[in-house]
């Protein structure tokens, strides 16, 4: 039987890869599959059904992919850089395989899709020279917060004469937006958005 690998395109889009040449799945159906070409003029009827079984296996399993595609990730990277900055990056066939292989590397937990997952991993409160990192946590709930920080820039934000803030304030209510440095006197004002 032939070896059958199931992949994704850089658009994500479903590709099988069969005796070497790759195939994009564009629509299946309980007894078949249309690609871009006739992938089955060298496979016999009892490869067609694995097939259809494994495809099905396939999306079933797809719901599990916790992780933006390579090429999201270079293309959300590449939004704030300068033209001279892309300029001087290395190819990014070398780039695509770096980022596959430290994802590879790290082992991380699943992302979690809501606010409402109950435990931090312990892997991700920490930072790589084992100093804390994970600050605070509220727990569990739809108004959570959690506050990521190294010991040395608790230290440099303590030390701050004025805190000087900017931010994209799309997603949080504007009724909501307010710093202010309680540690301080109150000589200055506090930064406020549409108090």
């Amino acid at each position: 039987m032939s070896t059958l690998i199931f992949s994704t395109t850089e658009k994500n889009k479903p590709l099988l890869i069969c005796k070497g040449f790759a195939y994009t799945i564009n629509k299946t159906t309980n007894d078949k599959l249309i690609g871009n070409v006739n992938m089955f003029e060298n496979l016999n009827v009892k490869d067609k059904l694995t097939l259809t079984a494994l495809i099905q296996y396939y999306y079933m399993k797809k719901d599990n992919h916790n992780h933006p595609a390579t090429q999201n990730v270079i293309d959300y990277s590449l939004t704030n850089l300068s033209d001279n900055t892309v300029a001087c990056l290395p190819n990014f066939k070398h780039v695509k395989r770096n980022i596959q292989n430290r994802r590879g590397k790290n082992d991380l937990p699943e992302i979690p899709h809501d606010k409402t997952f109950n435990l931090i991993p312990e892997k991700l409160t920490t930072a790589k020279r084992n100093s804390m990192f994970l600050q605070f946590d509220s727990g569990p709930n739809n108004d959570r917060i959690i506050m990521f920080a190294s010991d040395e820039q608790l230290q440099l934000l303590e030390n701050c004469e004025q805190l000087l803030v900017d931010g994209t304030f799309k997603f949080i209510p504007v009724s909501t937006t307010c710093y202010d440095n309680p540690t301080k006197d109150r000589s200055g004002p506090a930064a406020c958005q549409g108090m």
